[in-house]
C-alpha cells in the first residue's frame, strides 16, 4: 500500500513533533511520508538538517506543485481563513487551529467545499473527549446543552483583550481561589485566545446544532494549578446528561499539555481517506 503523503503546515514544536514522529516512529513512519514542508520563517526549515531541501516550500500559494494527499495545518487559525478551502479542493485537510471557524465565513467556506468537493476535513479531538458522541447528538439535534470549562495557571493562557488581560494579572496576585476570565459563547471567545480554546472550538463544530453560538465557554485561571483542566458537561432529551473531567499535567506557563503531542499523532494517524466529510479523529 502507498503511503500518504503529507504536507506539514507550520514548522514550530508541534510541527517539528510531527516531521520527527514521520522519520522516527514506526507506526507514522509506515504510514506517512513527507511531500513538503512550509512555515512563516524560511530560514528556520533551512537551518534544521532533518529536513531534505526537495521538502522546503517557500511560498504556500505553490502547494498545488507537490504532490500531496494530507495537509496538516499546525500554524494559525489565519492559515485555514486564507487556504483552508484552497487545502480542501486539492486533497484532505487536518485543522490544529479549529478556532479559525469561529469566523462564520470561514466556516461556511470550509464546509460548503466540503460538500463539492470529494476530500475530507479532519478536525483532531484532543482534549474533546466524546466528540464523536457529541457529533452523533448534533447531527440528530438531541443535544439541549453543552458547556466546556478549561482551567489553567494564568501565565498558561495567552490573550488579545486588555480586559481578559486585566483579569489574568489580578489571577496572579490573588492565587488562592479560582477566576472566571470569561463565561459566554464560544464564538467571541476564540479570537480573543486562539492559542488557547481549540478544545472548544472543536466542541462547537461537533456540536452542530449548537454550533459557536449556542455552545457555552468558561475560561477559568487559577494560579495553584500545574496541569490543564478541562470539563465537558452535556445534556440531552429526556434528562440525559454526561460529565467528564480531563487532568492533563502540564508546566507552569506552558500552553500545551503534556499528553497533547501524542493525542495530536494519535489523531493524525486516524486520519485521511475517509472520503468528503467532516470527521472528528
Amino acid at each position: 500500500m502507498s503511503k500518504i503523503r503529507l504536507g506539514i503546515v507550520g514548522y514550530g514544536n508541534l510541527g517539528k513533533f510531527l516531521v520527527n514522529a514521520v522519520l522516527n516512529n514506526s507506526e507514522a513512519s509506515e504510514l506517512f511520508e513527507i511531500s513538503f514542508v512550509w512555515n512563516r520563517s524560511f530560514e528556520k526549515m533551512e537551518e534544521d538538517k532533518q529536513l531534505k531541501p526537495e521538502w522546503l516550500l517557500r511560498d504556500l500559494n505553490d502547494f498545488k506543485q507537490k504532490q500531496v494527499d494530507l495537509i496538516v495545518e499546525v500554524a494559525h487559525p489565519d492559515i485555514i481563513a486564507t487556504h483552508g478551502h484552497e487545502f480542501l479542493s486539492h486533497c484532505d485537510l487536518f485543522v490544529g487551529s479549529p478556532t479559525a471557524f469561529a469566523d462564520a465565513e470561514v466556516e461556511k467556506r470550509i464546509r460548503q467545499t466540503i460538500n463539492d468537493k470529494k476530500y475530507g476535513c479532519y478536525i483532531p479531538s484532543g482534549a474533546l473527549w466524546g466528540a464523536n458522541d457529541i457529533a452523533k447528538m448534533g447531527k440528530l439535534g438531541t443535544l439541549q446543552g453543552l458547556t466546556i470549562t478549561m482551567k489553567k495557571h494564568p501565565s498558561s493562557m495567552k490573550l488579545t483583550s486588555d480586559e481578559l488581560n486585566n483579569k489574568l494579572n489580578i489571577a496572579l496576585e490573588e492565587n488562592t481561589k479560582e477566576h472566571i476570565i470569561y463565561e459566554g459563547p464560544v464564538r467571541p471567545l476564540c479570537p480573543l485566545a486562539p492559542n488557547n480554546v481549540n478544545t472548544m472550538a472543536c466542541a462547537a463544530l461537533a456540536a452542530e446544532n449548537l454550533g459557536f453560538d449556542k455552545t457555552n465557554a468558561r475560561l477559568v485561571a487559577d494560579s495553584r494549578l500545574e496541569a490543564h483542566v478541562i470539563e465537558i458537561e452535556l445534556q440531552g432529551n429526556g434528562g440525559f446528561s454526561v460529565y467528564t473531567n480531563r487532568f492533563n499535567p502540564a508546566k507552569v506557563g506552558a500552553v500545551t499539555g503534556n499528553a497533547t503531542y501524542n493525542s495530536f499523532l494519535s489523531s493524525l494517524l486516524c486520519s485521511g481517506g475517509r472520503g468528503k466529510g467532516l470527521h472528528f479523529v
